[in-house]
């Protein structure tokens, strides 16, 4: 069983993120690429048996504009810790003619139903809700680059989250990121990257590996995960505490759902 975390690209001109993960836990490899093809010759090897395939990017759109009813709820229960998501919609040229993500889903025949119990399937995710719950954060990490953050406060935040990361090779579900020689890779370009255009260059690949990680907290504790939305709308599936996970469950006017453990 392979946990698979793909950090896709809306379109084309952007590099996406791969990752994945052994039946133990172990980052097997993770690398960036940019083409359609690229992306599915990468993901093949690891997806033709069973898989659990996270994707960071939306699956299903129809919206016309505005927000998906599923990044409405991310805001909704996430946005104190600036967890929102950008908004989706077939206004916007990169969904006028289907997504990207459900491409690559028909593409490997992956079950994008949550509620399916087929044992390979992709699902929709998203990092920041993600690294706050897994880490028990007041805020997300502020790792990606945007205006105002300089070189040293996206060294700072991006070395934080390899510090979480790498941690989490004691935690109960385990991931082992220092099994793949790459990610020491990784962490000398965060080192010493002397840019933040450097840097990014291993913003892509981290988001993969929290994906991949979000596949196996689903495999091995389906409890602490909802599906916010719907298959026929779109959904995100985002773990939870506890504590959110009773307000999200006695909410009626929230279409969400425990979702169904991978087969």
């Amino acid at each position: 069983m392979y946990d698979v975390g793909v950090d896709l690209a809306w379109g084309p001109k952007k590099t996406t993120g791969l990752a994945v993960l052994d039946g133990q836990g172990r980052l097997r490899d993770l690398t960036q690429v940019q083409a359609d093809q690229e992306i599915r010759e990468w993901l093949r090897p690891w997806t033709g048996t069973d898989c659990l395939v996270a994707i960071d990017a939306p699956i299903v759109v129809h919206n016309a504009d505005g927000a998906r009813t599923c990044e409405r709820l991310v805001g909704h229960y996430f946005g104190r810790f600036g967890a929102s998501c950008h908004p989706a919609n077939t206004a916007n040229p990169a969904f006028t003619g289907g997504t990207r993500a459900r491409r690559l889903a028909d593409d490997l025949d992956l079950d994008i139903d949550p509620a399916s119990v087929r044992s390979r399937r992709a699902v929709e995710v998203y990092p920041h809700p993600a690294i706050v719950v897994f880490f028990n954060l007041d805020r997300i990490l502020t790792y990606k680059h945007k205006p105002g953050r300089d070189l040293a406060h996206l060294r700072g935040e991006t070395l934080r989250l390899l510090g979480f990361l790498e941690n989490l090779r004691e935690h109960e579900i385990t991931l082992d990121v220092n099994a793949c020689p790459r990610w020491q890779e990784i962490r000398h370009t965060v080192h010493t990257a002397p840019t933040k255009a450097a840097l990014r260059r291993v913003e892509d690949s981290l988001d993969a590996v929290v994906c991949a990680y979000i596949a196996r907290h689903w495999r091995l504790r389906p409890a602490g995960m909802r599906v916010l939305g719907t298959l026929q709308d779109g959904y995100i599936l985002v773990p939870v505490t506890p504590q959110l996970a009773t307000r999200i469950d006695t909410d009626p006017a929230t279409p969400a759902r425990l979702p169904s453990p991978p087969g």
